[in-house]
């Protein structure tokens, strides 16, 4: 049966879809048929409908990236959307299949919708003076690369993050991340900075190195079918996917263990490996930590800030790697940017270190800037 999309920050878009666009704006009437062509006919008293089916996500952010371009306020004030998928169940009925949705109680609100229609708005989010339709669309971004290291600075792998590029007006990645959950293109935003990050490693980085990668699981709707792109760039490179390491970041919910482990099998089933950033911070959870059990385990700034001379946080730093050592997971201590944390952290015998104590992010590989053999 059809359900139509909501706005809702924990619904992403999907990749197949039929969008519908309606206004009573003389102008933006025209400019639909120009961009979509002639309009479905309409009953009395009706609006007509443009109806835009879409098999692509880029197909779908072209055309809204034109409409945000060319549309001033009051004709986009005045135009609608629908945007409708086809489904085989209920999404109650799919809160039971091998492949549930990240937030059960999010599709019950979006069956409880009577007609599906919202301000065209929603979509045309923006970060500063960026839309974030636009850089996806255009991909308007970058990847740097940070060093991780062992306890001796000798570095094994690097953490990719998104940037701005060089030549445009700077924006916050976090701020890019949160302004596209509010209009449900994380799921588009997501991928894109995956294959970026892919990208660069073909590029830069020889077989065996570790890459870090960010993802949000709240944009894995179907996360063997979402991934299907980064698991054949992947391939498509050359690269060995047991080098990749995915990493759940610090502002995605953990309550649905269900979707979180859906989503921890469809990467290892590729033979990625899988980290949980930030623990112990918002909602990287220790319980979560124990259940999904990652092979990877990040320790926020918040517990490396002068740890060497802050018993609580020494005794948080050595319970973490208690529970690790349990599953054989290992533990990677993040912000590390003074001597004397790193100094307490190799005695601690904490595995793997990341921190501008030993280079920032780049987008070229660099050399770990605190050398080896210090004592």
């Amino acid at each position: 049966m059809p359900r139509y999309h909501v706005c809702n920050r924990h619904l992403p878009l999907r990749d197949e879809g039929l969008l519908e666009l309606a206004s009573d704006d003389f102008g933006a009437q025209a400019l639909l048929d120009e961009l979509v062509g002639p309009s479905s006919s309409a009953r009395d008293g009706e609006h007509p409908v443009w109806s835009v089916p879409f098999a692509r996500n880029e197909e779908f952010l072209r055309l809204v990236n034109e409409l945000g371009r060319r549309t001033g306020d009051a004709a986009r004030g005045a135009l609608r959307c629908r945007i409708t998928y086809e489904e085989d169940a209920s999404p109650i009925a799919a809160a039971h299949t091998a492949e549930a949705p990240a937030y059960p109680e999010a599709a019950e609100t979006e069956e409880a919708e009577h007609d599906g229609w919202l301000p065209i708005g929603f979509l045309l989010a923006s970060v500063g003076s960026h839309s974030v339709v636009d850089l996806i669309v255009n991909r308007r971004f970058a990847s740097h690369m940070q060093p991780i290291v062992q306890p001796n600075g000798s570095p094994i792998g690097y953490e990719f993050l998104l940037r701005p590029l060089p030549e445009q007006s700077p924006f916050r990645p976090a701020e890019l991340f949160d302004a596209a959950r509010e209009a449900g293109l994380h799921s588009y935003l997501d991928r894109e900075a995956r294959l970026s990050a892919i990208r660069l490693a073909a590029s830069h980085l020889p077989e065996g190195v570790k890459k870090f990668i960010n993802f949000l699981p709240s944009s894995l709707y179907r996360p063997s079918a979402c991934l299907e792109d980064t698991f054949r760039a992947i391939k498509d490179s050359g690269m060995d996917p047991a080098d990749f390491v995915f990493e759940v970041v610090e502002t995605e919910r953990l309550d649905n263990k269900r979707h979180l482990l859906d989503v921890f099998d469809a990467y290892r089933s590729e033979g990625v490996r899988l980290a949980m950033d930030d623990v112990g911070e918002q909602f990287a959870t220790v319980d979560a930590m124990e259940v999904l059990q990652p092979d990877y385990v990040k320790l926020d700034r918040k517990w490396i800030a002068d740890c060497h001379r802050t018993p609580d946080k020494m005794r948080h730093i050595d319970d973490i790697l208690d529970r690790v050592s349990r599953f054989h997971g290992v533990v990677l201590a993040e912000g590390v940017e003074n001597e004397g944390e790193w100094h307490y952290l190799r005695r601690a015998g904490v595995p793997l270190l990341q921190g501008y104590l030993f280079g920032r992010p780049s987008p070229v590989p660099v050399p770990s800037a605190a050398g080896v053999g210090v004592h």
